[in-house]
């Protein structure tokens, strides 16, 4: 950031709060699926599976970030078979448990699990004059899932890509976004949970993000993270 963009930041009030929904707001069902990619003898555990994961973004970080050749549905193809096989899946049972993986999460959303903390953060936010967004990539289904996990009373407006058209990194989503909200840029931050995807799609858009990181191991970027969505913006900052 230059030194022009960084003293706007500064100086600006920040008025709103972005999230991204899955990894961020509602995470995997680490124990469901541990049960679900297990076998005789082969025992895969909720917390091998979790930070397998880190695996998985640094795959898709490195795809995306490549210069020519980036699809984001490779990308997240390249995501999942590095981390099922960080997680000591076999390479030959990857194709199956996608599949499994894709018909659960058609039939009741994977990213189900809210973490301790999360509601009470938002109702702080809101409480202290904050506009709240969600900005996700998703299939049609962020703001049911939200109401269903109790969250869709916290926020301004829920942003899906499939209903918008427009996906992160595009900084076209979070425009959306800030427009529904009546914010600049410089009035938001944003958090979410995998860098190429959401901090690079933020910046280009010119948002300020922060990158979720709940275990510490996100450790091949060099950018400004917190491990949990309380870690935003102080709010007595403003």
């Amino acid at each position: 950031m230059s030194d022009k963009k960084r003293s706007i930041h500064q100086k600006a009030r920040v008025k709103a709060l972005l999230f991204d929904f899955g990894g961020t707001l509602a995470f995997l069902d680490y124990d469901l699926l541990a049960r679900e990619f297990s076998r005789p003898g082969r025992q895969v555990d909720a917390l091998t599976l979790e930070l397998a994961e880190y695996r998985g973004r640094a795959m898709i970080d490195r795809y995306m970030m490549r210069e020519t050749g980036r699809e984001l549905s490779r990308g997240y193809d390249e995501f999942f078979h590095e981390w099922l096989g960080a997680a000591g899946i076999p390479r030959e049972e990857i194709r199956e448990h996608g599949e499994r993986f894709q018909k659960i999460h058609r039939e009741a959303t994977l990213w189900r699990v809210v973490r301790p903390g999360t509601r009470e953060a938002l109702d702080g936010m809101r409480r202290a004059g904050y506009k709240l967004a969600v900005v996700s990539n998703a299939e049609g289904q962020v703001e049911g899932d939200a109401h269903r996990f109790g969250l869709a009373e916290f926020f301004d407006t829920i942003i899906d890509s499939h209903v918008v058209g427009v996906a992160k990194p595009d900084p076209r989503i979070f425009r959306i976004a800030l427009q529904r909200l009546g914010v600049s840029p410089e009035e938001a931050r944003f958090a979410g949970d995998i860098y190429a995807i959401d901090m690079l799609g933020a910046r280009a858009a010119g948002i300020e993000g922060r990158l979720i990181d709940q275990h510490g191991r996100y450790d091949w970027v060099d950018h400004q993270k917190i491990k949990h969505i309380r870690e935003l913006h102080p709010l007595d900052q403003d």
